[in-house]
């Protein structure tokens, strides 16, 4: 049986708000280039920017000034992974569960909620000596 790695592309950008665009017209571009409608490249787009954001405004700045952004491209899904050097959250408490837990009033928040409606799977992996990983995935075939 044969197996082969999955395609990668990754970008490294400066951990600061103007960057964030690079690495969602980066979605849009590695998004483009699968079998996803347009509305899924810019559920993907849109993904990754909510990613960055949350890595730009909720890490403190000497902790990290940079982040990875990785695709990884197979012939069923798109994983991507968004990785910062911050020192990581409780992800469950994080994220608004429709239950109350949300002041819906205060202009933040959102990212993770965006991130979970708009991809099939996301996952939030928190470590104090790596940081934390945002890994999303779309499917191919849905």
């Amino acid at each position: 049986m044969k197996t082969t790695t999955p395609d990668q592309v990754e970008i490294r950008i400066p951990r600061r708000a103007e960057f964030v665009r690079v690495a969602r017209m980066a979605a849009c571009a590695v998004a483009s280039q699968l079998d996803f409608t347009f509305d899924v490249v810019k559920d993907v787009e849109l993904a990754v920017g909510e990613a960055c954001a949350n890595a730009v405004e909720h890490v403190p700045e000497e902790s990290c000034n940079e982040i990875l952004v990785k695709f990884s491209i197979d012939p069923t899904q798109l994983t991507v992974e968004v990785f910062d050097r911050g020192q990581g959250f409780d992800p469950d408490a994080a994220a608004a569960t429709g239950d109350g837990g949300l002041d819906w009033d205060d202009p933040g928040g959102l990212g993770l909620v965006v991130i979970r409606e708009v991809m099939d799977d996301m996952v939030v992996e928190c470590d104090e000596a790596a940081g934390t990983c945002v890994r999303m995935v779309k499917y191919r075939s849905r």
